[in-house]
């Protein structure tokens, strides 16, 4: 991510909704046409917020909740109340230029970025599965057609990262790019029997390299890349709050692994009236996980192909037509003592569609649907220790997702729009059976969502206001039944979400913005939860609430440009299981920063996260028949230096 010598309030009127392309609609709508909640950050903005991470988006997005659940491959993000229980099948899927990541990499680096979309509310008629939430969606800077170079290191008392990308330009047709990151995070948990002083370090390596074809006259264009991860780390602990405050603990010392390989061809060809899209990636993920009792391995390869046609019928009607094939191989040797090993095929085939057609020159109709098709086979081996039979099952599902919509562009600065829209988390069978009810699997999940929405500029494209209420009802909700340790997997009875988003970005001057963001609602439990119903699901905050201040001073008091950035946001208490009774009450986390631009080569960026080091958990479950919670606990106070060089 790279900071230009724009202030910021002029940088962001030049990317603004009215020329801004959203590219999660898959038809290249403009922001201030398209009928969803949706939120964009530049790159230049998530710099300046410290968002180097996908996890670190909750500092921008209000209503965006990223918590790891004891390791980051094991990730829970909720949006409008709507979150999973199981980390493998989440309701918020992340797409990078295109491409579904897998739910184990959710929680990744943000490498070389242009910008993150963020819709909110079920997506599946255009995304399928796991989208009830909403998307993440990181378009990631090409620079075609251009040399340059970038060179950054940053330093903390909490890690230490190295970032660096090219790009060359080959010839008319072809350019080329990398970009590489490395993280050392530091350890702050004592182990006392080794006496070891980081015994919760992690390191972590990314790399991305990408050939693109763009020839000048031709219909033809294609982008091959091939990105790697991998995260050596010792994080996983779940401490009692006296381990916490005191830094130390005898547990064992926890190890995980995990590496991420991603492969994929975009290819595209214009025909004038119709483009088409294809999309065909690869992307194998293995884990090893010891933790105390056992060891656990993954791997998993997942292969998909879509194909897209995109048509401009008429000058009031165009249409988007597509098709989707996954199949995914999951395999696991996990367990204590017999190294129990499970293997789940799930094979998808769908078939989606979307018109958008003007009714006059200021209201338009959308009407879309998507038709799937999952078979999922299970075989697992067994597992004597824990008393589960061996079993091989055979399940499949198909599901429509409508959607419809309507929008009228009151003034070229001002849209309402009225959505309905579906989404939904496939059924199939545990990836990790805990008890012999796992061989029963279970069925989708499916959640209907009605949105009433507005954006509109005011005074003289000074202000920026966005807003949207909403209504969520699922059905046949996926929830873990049982005590920890031998829970089964299956369905229940209803949920409900149900909330008023507002957004409002104000620009008084050329050299100051202000950013304010909210989201008030509430999420159930509701009919055929048995006990827990009218009880609030899991990670799912009443309230969350985003500020942020950018001020560029006066050019003449220095040589150089210097900005001034702080970050705030609250959100209030949350609980960690269906029951309500492990919480963690609201808390404020502070950001602060000063940048100070050099030269058009040369920036340096002094930044202070969590200044008030603000205690609060992510995670935590009490085992039965026990009184004491086991946590997770988020990142305390972070001081430290980033220097960059462009070429």
């Amino acid at each position: 991510m790279a900071l230009t010598t724009f202030t910021s309030s002029t940088f962001a009127r030049e990317t603004s909704y009215d020329v801004m392309v959203i590219e999660s609609s898959k038809q290249s709508t403009l922001l201030n046409r398209i009928d969803s909640s949706v939120l964009v950050k530049t790159a230049e903005e998530l710099e300046r917020a410290g968002v180097d991470q996908v996890q670190d988006l909750e500092k921008v997005f209000p209503g965006l909740l990223i918590q790891t659940r004891g390791n980051r491959t094991y990730a829970n993000t909720t949006i409008r109340g709507i979150s999973s229980p199981d980390y493998y099948s989440p309701t918020v899927s992340v797409y990078v230029d295109g491409v579904l990541q897998d739910s184990a990499f959710l929680t990744q680096p943000l490498v070389n970025v242009e910008r993150v979309e963020l819709l909110r509310g079920p997506q599946g008629t255009l995304y399928g599965g796991n989208a009830q939430g909403g998307i993440i969606n990181i378009i990631t800077n090409k620079a075609i057609g251009q040399t340059s170079a970038l060179a950054s290191a940053s330093y903390s008392n909490l890690n230490e990262q190295l970032n660096g990308s090219a790009a060359l330009s080959l010839n008319d047709s072809l350019s080329a790019d990398i970009a590489l990151r490395a993280i050392k995070d530091n350890g702050n948990i004592n182990h006392l029997p080794t006496q070891r002083k980081d015994a919760n370090d992690s390191e972590q390596f990314s790399g991305l390299a990408r050939l693109h074809y763009l020839p000048h006259h031709s219909p033809f264009t294609a982008t091959l890349s091939i990105a790697n991860s991998h995260l050596d780390s010792h994080e996983e602990w779940y401490l009692t709050q006296a381990e916490f405050d005191q830094k130390m603990t005898s547990q064992a010392i926890p190890q995980l692994k995990r590496i991420v390989n991603s492969y994929a061809l975009q290819m595209g060809y214009d025909l004038g009236e119709t483009q088409l899209t294809s999309v065909t990636a690869y992307q194998n993920r293995n884990i090893y996980r010891q933790f105390i009792g056992g060891t656990w391995q993954e791997d998993q390869n997942t292969l998909s192909q879509e194909l897209r046609a995109n048509t401009q019928v008429s000058d009031a009607l165009s249409t988007l037509i597509g098709a989707y094939f996954e199949q995914r191989d999951f395999d696991a040797k996990s367990g204590v003592g017999s190294q129990a090993t499970n293997q789940v095929e799930a094979t998808q085939y769908a078939l989606f569609g979307q018109a958008i057609y003007a009714l006059n020159e200021q209201i338009d109709l959308t009407l879309g649907l998507r038709a799937t098709h999952l078979s999922t086979r299970a075989d697992y081996s067994g597992n004597p220790s824990w008393m589960i039979d061996a079993y091989a099952q055979n399940k499949s599902e198909n599901t429509l997702s409508p959607k419809a919509a309507l929008g009228w562009q009151i003034t070229p600065d001002s849209r309402v729009f009225t959505s309905i829209s579906s989404g939904y988390r496939p059924g199939g069978f545990s990836l990790q059976p805990r008890s012999s009810g796992d061989k029963n699997g279970y069925s989708a999940e499916k959640s209907l969502n009605g949105e009433l929405g507005w954006r509109t500029r005011l005074a003289n494209n000074m202000v920026d206001l966005s807003g949207a209420l909403y209504w969520i009802k699922t059905d046949d909700i996926q929830l873990y039944t049982g005590n920890p340790g031998s829970q089964v997997l299956r369905n229940l009875g209803e949920a409900q979400s149900r909330g008023l988003e507002l957004q409002l970005a104000f620009y008084p001057t050329d050299d100051l913005t202000l950013n304010l963001g909210g989201t008030f609602g509430e999420s159930s439990f509701k009919s055929g939860n048995h006990d827990i119903e009218g009880n609030t699901l899991p990670y799912a905050p009443k309230t969350t609430l985003v500020a942020g201040i950018d001020y560029v001073l006066p050019q003449a008091w220095f040589n150089g440009a210097v900005s001034l950035s702080s970050n705030a946001r609250y959100t209030s208490s949350v609980f960690f299981n269906e029951t309500n009774t492990l919480s963690q009450a609201g808390y404020t986390l502070v950001d602060l920063a000063i940048q100070y631009q050099v030269n058009p080569h040369l920036s340096m960026r002094l930044f202070s996260n969590n200044v008030t080091e603000q205690e609060y958990k992510t995670y935590s479950f009490a085992m039965p028949n026990s009184s004491v919670a086991l946590s997770n606990y988020g990142v305390g106070r972070e001081v430290g230096l980033n220097i960059k060089l462009e070429w």
